[in-house]
């Protein structure tokens, strides 16, 4: 649980401008491709941390946005194939899915497929993910900028208002927030 939500968001913040930077970055490195991994993977976690904490409002928890996916191929995903990961997905018949923020957070959190897509070795566009669970059914694709815009729509979300209610059939209080 987050007790205070002001650092975390700065975090997030400084991890978006940063990201942001990516973008123009024309050199990348076996370190530059490391801290990049390192940027987004605290940064989704931040953010479920965040949301699961009541921290961002029920409104941007439940908040969904479209990436494409891409369906897997016949030949099973195994530890040992998944860096061949364009030869066992079919990146010709793309397609749009709506998910939720919490599930792109989980995606990143629980990945078993991630590759930084840099055209031609320069300016990061975007990320082709899958979570362990994922991957078995399809690879996902977000741009850098959905990226970033997730982060600084959280780090800048601070609700106002909080409702609790206990729900009998759930077992639990459940936290509203605007």
């Amino acid at each position: 649980m987050i007790f205070e939500s002001a650092p975390w968001k700065g975090e997030v913040l400084q991890i978006a401008n940063k990201l942001e930077c990516r973008y123009n970055q024309k050199r990348w490195t076996k370190q530059s491709y490391f801290l990049l991994e390192k940027e987004l993977f605290l940064g989704f976690f931040c953010l479920r941390k965040l949301m699961e904490s009541n921290k961002v409002s029920t409104e941007l928890q439940e908040e969904k946005i479209e990436l494409a996916v891409y369906p897997a191929g016949e030949k099973p995903i195994t530890l040992l194939n998944q860096h061949k990961f364009p030869e066992l997905y079919n990146l010709y018949k793309g397609d749009r899915e709506l998910i939720s923020y919490l599930n792109v957070c989980n995606q990143f959190i629980h990945s078993s497929i991630f590759a930084p897509f840099t055209p031609s070795g320069q300016s990061l566009v975007g990320v082709y993910i899958a979570s362990d669970w994922a991957k078995k059914k399809k690879l996902y694709y977000i741009t850098l900028v959905k990226i970033i815009e997730m982060f600084r729509s959280v780090g800048n979300n601070y609700p106002e208002r909080f409702d609790i209610q206990y729900h009998d059939k759930k077992k639990k209080y459940v936290v509203t927030s605007s």
